[in-house]
This record gives structure tokens, sequence and C-alpha cells, in this order.
């Protein structure tokens, strides 16, 4: 799997996004790091970000149009996405029984359903992408966040962060924990954003190298090597910090002097 992230900031009353994104990629032989990158940028101000299979991600944010609006880029993914679901189900289920949708939807119809219109209900019924997309931009200064898969597109904005893949949730809790808001500076905003991703190496699936970005209306800049280690270093700071402190206050339990 992987982990994508994304979180507002705002500085100089400019929005920007700040995101991070690993490059663990798993196939069927394992999971390996790869150079292959988790964004891809629609238009200056919009980037889309993939988690699941890589080699959907073309197809998924296929546009007629780079430069319409946001919330149409959103929803032509969300079609995108439902296109996808029914080509694949054709190939590999109903092609597979010398079948069509429309015999299916008509199997669907009778009173008592034989087991093998049921079986094959329950396999059309779980069948799964295993892919999202969080989708960001800013428009008109006003940053926007999306999570975008085969059931629906949701806008997430309002929440001012976001991340999916295998290690979302400890990316997600992280951000909850710094209290991170729209309203955080950009230098505060990349630091959240980086542990954030780091907290979520944890997970299994969630690769070491660390890509992280920094979106606003007109550009996007990607932050180099050098300080990503630098953030590394204040990142290792902080968890070396409270053993530290709790040692030089020297807290402890049981038997203490009156």
């Amino acid at each position: 799997m992987t982990i994508c992230v994304a979180a507002l900031a705002k500085e100089n009353e400019k929005e920007y996004i700040v995101f991070a994104a690993d490059h663990m990629v798993t196939t069927d032989q394992g999971q390996f790091e790869h150079s292959i990158t988790k964004y891809k940028e629609i238009n200056g101000s919009t980037v889309a970000m993939l988690s699941g299979i890589p080699l959907f991600f073309d197809e998924l944010i296929k546009l007629d149009d780079f430069d319409c609006p946001f919330d149409e880029i959103k929803f032509t993914i969300f079609q995108n996405f439902k296109n996808k679901k029914r080509e694949l189900i054709k190939n590999e289920v109903f092609d597979q029984l010398m079948i069509d949708e429309d015999f299916f939807v008509e199997a669907l119809k009778q009173p008592v359903p034989n087991n093998f219109v049921g079986n094959m209900l329950e396999t059309v019924a779980k069948y799964s992408l295993n892919t999202g997309i969080l989708l960001i931009g800013i428009e008109h200064n006003k940053g926007k966040i999306s999570v975008i898969d085969e059931i629906g597109c949701h806008d997430i904005t309002d929440i001012n962060f976001h991340a999916i893949g295998s290690g979302s949730d400890q990316a997600a809790n992280t951000l909850l924990f710094q209290k991170h808001s729209d309203s955080e500076n950009l230098s505060t905003a990349v630091y959240n954003v980086y542990k954030a991703k780091r907290n979520a190496e944890v997970k299994q699936g969630v690769g070491k190298e660390t890509e992280l970005c920094v979106l606003c209306e007109d550009k996007l800049v990607k932050l180099q090597p050098i300080q990503i280690d630098k953030l590394a270093e204040i990142y290792d700071k902080e968890l070396k910090y409270g053993k530290k402190l709790a040692e030089e206050e020297k807290i402890c339990f049981g038997d203490k002097e009156e």
C-alpha cells in the first residue's frame, strides 16, 4: 500500500496545501521502494495523489479539460472510477462466464435466484479496485481537499487535512494530536505533515522514503533532500526530548522522600 497525506496552511493571507507521500509499491511479488511518484499534477493548482494500484492512475485522472474547475475534476475522476470498475467486472467476471451485464440484470429480477446467480452477485458486490485518490487544489486562494474512490467522492476541506493508504490512521491521528488547522503557518504545516508521514511508517506497507511538496495557486514546490534531512533532525530531537526531560526532572514512582 502506501501513505498520502495533505494539510492546509496559510501565510500572509495566502493559502497553501502541504502534502507528502512515500515510494512504496506493492505487487504480487511483494513490497519495495520504487522511484515512482504517488502524485500527478493535473494543472498548475491541482494535484492527485494515489493509494492503490499505480497502473490505474492515468486512467482515473483522465480529463477532457485539465483546466476545468476543481469540483468538475473531482466528479470526472469519480466517474472514471465507476467506468474502470465496470470495465474490470466485464473482463474478469462476465466475459469469463460468456454473459453480459444485461443477462446479469435480468437474472437478478427472477423471484428466487439460483446458486449460480447468487455467487455471481456476491462476486460483483465484493469487487473492489482497492484504490483511492486524494485530490487537492487551490482555487481563488482557497485550499480544497477531497477523497475519491469507486464508492463516492467527499469534500474533506473543513477538516483541514486528510490521509489515505495503509498508514492513514497513524497520519491522521498525528495531525489531530498536533491540533493542525488551516491557519497554521507554512513552516509549522510542513513539519506537521512530515511528522504525520513519519509516524505512519509504523504501519506495514508504508515506505521509509519521503516526498514532501507545497502547493500554492500558481506553482508546486518540492522540498529538497537537505530540507528533508533538517525535518528528520527536528523529528528525532522531538522523540528524544520527552525522555531526556523526564530523566532531568527525576520523575519516579514508588517510595518518595517526604
